[in-house]
């Protein structure tokens, strides 16, 4: 059985935790991790700090060009890539490619981004006096992701760091650390010097824990539950430290009456239920006009249930399984829970999972007229979706913005102005209208 150990600089590490990693398509082990301890986790840090004057003392166009040499070598090695995420996440083959296609774009977009950094003088009305201000490489970064996106999340962090000179230790989440260690390995053969990125395998609570709160780094970046992020947040303020944190989601979308929302269906559908509904800006609860409210919640009913549960690897899966086996406890509790607080369920949910081996869970849609179930303010990473009616758009609004997690919404109207009020009115951070963006 293949082990994966860390990647320390430029080459494999074993550490002394040792813990299967399994396949969510069957629920069975198809490779072992060799953890960091704390030694190993000092190694790694240590060395992205003996790394970093050499690094950052690079031209930034010979920075960029490593980086575009690296985003040619994820191309180059896409498919043995795109198995191997697709293999550890669950995901569809076809979503595994796309993700990986899209690390190699963010490598090359942020090569192109370097070039743009620059310094100032500002006019400080000092006789005799001028004050420039430069952008410095902090140091060492610290890079902690999911296990949904491995590679997206992954690379959003690492290129831009890298980019402007700073060295990166990545943290994967230890259900899904293979396709971050193969991208440590293709990122060494294409240039990037030893020490300069280097990956820790393990668990958050010894391995993550430990990282954040070593002494080098200057910036902790993270992505993950909110529980964590505050944990981090509290150890990087009591030392300092620079900290950027993505956290949960629970979006909605308003649907409006007079939205051309049969023409929206299907990208609403792909929102909803993208990567198994474990995506942090999918939508999860669905405000529909009154007036439309019965015939909106027939057809996504039906378009949901069309869709297909099954292998990864099969061609015709829309929805592969949950990543794990906790994640699928979780939700399945939730809607238990949900269905005892009155939700209506129209598809899926009690008794409709699949029977085959691994973590699946079939598109869940849940009715709840009177807005007073509690998953509807939850983060649910799954393919749940609570519909619910609204007779004009302040109740929407004011339910939609009663959730702690504001991340993204979506709003559909024909109606601009109404749309702009709409906008200004709903707590969240980015806001599609009339379209959702499905990159």
């Amino acid at each position: 059985m293949r082990v994966y150990r860390c990647w320390i600089n430029g080459e494999e590490r074993e550490g002394s935790i040792r813990y299967p990693l399994i396949d969510p398509c069957s629920g069975e082990a198809f490779a072992e991790v060799a953890g960091a301890d704390e030694h190993l986790v000092d190694l790694a840090i240590e060395s992205g700090q003996t790394a970093l004057p050499g690094w950052r003392s690079l031209p930034v166009h010979q920075r960029a060009k490593v980086l575009r040499a690296v985003a040619q070598s994820i191309r180059d090695g896409s498919e043995r890539l795109a198995q191997l995420l697709s293999r550890e996440v669950g995901k569809p083959l076809g979503a595994a490619r796309d993700e990986v296609l899209s690390a190699a774009s963010l490598f090359d977009f942020f090569a192109e981004e370097a070039s743009r950094l620059s310094g100032r003088i500002p006019l400080l009305g000092v006789a005799r006096e001028q004050v420039m201000i430069l952008r410095e490489p902090i140091g060492v970064v610290v890079a902690i992701t999911p296990f949904n996106y491995p590679l997206s999340t992954l690379t959003a962090k690492v290129a831009p760091a890298l980019a402007v000179g700073c060295t990166v230790v990545a943290k994967p989440d230890e259900h899904t650390p293979a396709s971050t260690l193969e991208v440590a390995r293709l990122a060494v053969e294409a240039g990037l010097p030893a020490g300069v990125f280097n990956v820790l395998v393990g668990d958050g609570p010894s391995t993550g824990r430990y990282a954040v709160n070593h002494p080098i780094p200057r910036m902790v970046t993270f992505t993950g539950s909110t529980v964590v992020g505050k944990e981090i947040q509290r150890a990087c303020a009591e030392r300092v430290k620079r900290v950027v944190l993505e956290l949960g989601g629970n979006c909605p979308a308003i649907v409006c009456a007079d939205a051309p929302w049969q023409d929206l269906m299907p990208q609403l559908i792909a929102q909803c239920y993208k990567n198994s509904g474990q995506y942090c800006y999918r939508i999860s609860r669905i405000y529909v006009a009154q007036d439309i409210y019965e015939e909106f919640l027939k057809v996504f009913t039906r378009e949901s249930e069309a869709l297909i549960v099954g292998h990864a690897q099969a061609a015709e899966t829309d929805l592969g399984p949950l990543n794990n086996g906790e994640i699928l406890a979780r939700v399945e509790s939730q809607v238990q829970q949900a269905l005892r607080e009155g939700a209506q369920l129209c598809t899926g949910g009690d008794g409709a999972r699949s029977s085959t081996s691994g973590f699946y869970y079939p598109p869940t849609v849940l009715a709840d007229p009177h807005r007073v179930i509690g998953i509807r303010l939850e983060e649910v990473f799954g393919p749940v979706v609570v519909v619910m009616p609204f007779r004009e758009p302040g109740e929407a609004i004011a339910d939609a913005n009663a959730s702690p997690f504001g991340l993204a919404g979506y709003i559909f109207t024909r109606d601009l102005a109404l749309a702009l009020d709409l906008v200004g009115r709903l707590e969240v951070g980015s806001i599609w209208v009339n379209r959702i963006d499905q990159a």
